[in-house]
């Protein structure tokens, strides 16, 4: 496992979050409280991508099934739901991420 190079901390501000690939794996990164968090953009329930859900507050929801991600934690806010049922939702898988000078580096 290493640091990997995924942005400039000044992309990810202005954008809030973005989409990156490293080793292969999508991952969505999160500007929020002056931190910068990275993890898994396969929403847990489903495997659809967060980043193309809405991004708030620090939570990021899921557009196919409603899950409620904590960018922070990686921990499920609200389950996804298919009709009115809501669905087993697992924990999204989170990476430690780490802010020299202007870049911004995942442990991979």
């Amino acid at each position: 496992m290493a640091f990997q190079f995924a942005t400039k901390i000044a992309e990810l501000i202005k954008a809030g979050t973005m989409r990156v690939v490293l080793d292969e794996k999508p991952l969505l990164l999160a500007y929020h409280k002056d931190d910068v968090y990275a993890l898994s953009d396969k929403c847990p329930h489903m495997k659809h991508s967060l980043y193309e859900g809405t991004y708030g507050d620090g939570s990021v929801t899921c557009k196919r099934h409603g899950a409620t991600v904590d960018v922070t934690t990686g921990e499920i806010k609200a389950k996804a739901k298919l009709l009115f049922m809501k669905m087993p939702t697992k924990k999204a898988q989170t990476y430690v991420t780490k802010v020299v000078d202007d870049d911004v580096f995942v442990l991979m």
